[in-house]
C-alpha cells in the first residue's frame, strides 16, 4: 500500500513575493514568471514599506 497524495500538483512558481506594511507580513503574491514579478513590483510597491522574495 502507497501513499496517496492530494493537492495542487501545477507549475513551480518563479517567485513569491511577500509584502511588509509596518513590520509586519501583509501579504503575498505568487509569480509563475519574471514578467509576473515586474508587473506586481509595478502595481504593489507603493502601497507596502518592502517586500522580500521567496
Amino acid at each position: 500500500m502507497g501513499v496517496n497524495y492530494v493537492g495542487y500538483k501545477g507549475t513551480e512558481p518563479h517567485s513569491i513575493i511577500v509584502w511588509i506594511k509596518d513590520n509586519k507580513q501583509c501579504g503575498k503574491t505568487v509569480c509563475y514568471s519574471q514578467d509576473e514579478v515586474e508587473q506586481a513590483l509595478d502595481w504593489h510597491a507603493g502601497k507596502y514599506d518592502s517586500h522580500i522574495f521567496c
